[in-house]
């Protein structure tokens, strides 16, 4: 049974529905008018985001993308040693918003926790480039992992985690990945992703999360989606999920993506693909990334870690 928003969710929630609701703060429709570049560097508030592992080495790169050169950051922490195992790790926005700043935090901090290199990557956003574009750039900076194996990575032992729009590429490229680079993608974490364009679930009118009703999901698939809107490495739920690696499938409560990250998670589980699946009750969707005021966002982080190196191993190199 779904629990109230926690404090001091409740209360910023409350003021962001009326800064949107008085156009003091753009909704997702408004937000697309804003310069792509401006999107690419927006970032969660700082009180939002907490103490940050200033620790973590970061090293800024850029991919030869099939469409063009794509930002990303590696991680790793002071005493990463070659051979490591290594993270790929896409933001969320809604397809349309975010960039390398967005999920800084959490790329440190689960680089802090499992000792691995973690690689955070800038793809293009909607609506200027729609689906493949960001896909593919999420594929290219894969292949560049375990290609040029950045920080001296071990290509054998990767995995991948997105949340929310990251999710659903993070999913997709695990799928494509099967169907046809077969690069050793070891684990997938999946944070409340968007799997149904169809939008069928009622929480899309229900869930109260400001700026995320139907009109907002309707607009993202318009703009990612467009007329591939029915294609399984968008709408997962229609893709082939047997045969892929290990899952971590996370869902909340408070989210108009409750139910198909729910559903998403016994997909995997009926094709036969071993699936760790947590519900938080209490929650909103994007939780994870605020741990600055969200304690289970902290707890997830740890559960996340230490699920993704029970299937990767240890983080030191292994003959």
């Amino acid at each position: 049974m779904a629990r109230p928003l926690p404090q001091p969710i409740r209360t910023i929630f409350g003021i962001y529905r009326v800064l949107i609701k008085t156009r003091l703060m753009p909704g997702p429709a408004a937000a697309v008018e804003v310069p792509q570049a401006e999107r690419l560097a927006g970032k969660p508030p700082g009180f939002m985001v907490g103490k940050v592992d200033t620790d973590i080495r970061t090293w800024d790169d850029t991919v030869k993308g099939r469409g063009g050169p794509i930002p990303v950051r590696v991680y790793a922490r002071p005493d990463s040693q070659p051979g490591a195992p290594a993270i790929l790790f896409l933001h969320g926005g809604g397809f349309i918003q975010g960039g390398l700043d967005h999920t800084d935090h959490l790329q440190r901090a689960l680089a802090a926790r499992t000792g691995y290199v973690v690689v955070g990557a800038s793809y293009r956003l909607a609506p200027e480039h729609p689906f493949p574009a960001a896909f593919e750039d999420c594929q290219d900076v894969l292949r560049w992992m375990a290609e040029e194996q950045p920080r001296g990575l071990d290509p054998r032992r990767l995995a991948i985690a997105g949340e929310s729009a990251g999710a659903n590429l993070a999913a997709a490229v695990v799928i494509a990945n099967r169907d046809g680079a077969r690069h050793s993608i070891l684990h997938q974490t999946i944070v409340y992703p968007f799997t149904d364009t169809t939008l069928a679930s009622t929480d899309w009118d229900t869930s109260g999360m400001p700026g995320t009703d139907r009109s907002a999901g309707e607009l993202m698939v318009r703009l990612y989606a467009g007329p591939e809107k029915d294609n399984p490495l968008i709408d997962l739920l229609r893709a082939d999920l047997t045969g892929l690696p290990p899952a971590m499938v996370i869902s909340c409560e408070h989210d108009p993506l409750r139910t198909d990250s729910i559903r998403y998670a016994e997909a995997l589980s009926a094709a036969g693909v071993p699936t760790r699946h947590r519900h938080y009750d209490n929650m909103p969707h994007g939780f994870l990334v605020l741990p600055g005021v969200i304690r289970e966002a902290r707890t997830s982080l740890d559960e996340i870690a230490a699920e993704i190196m029970k299937r990767l191993g240890p983080e030191t190199a292994i003959a």
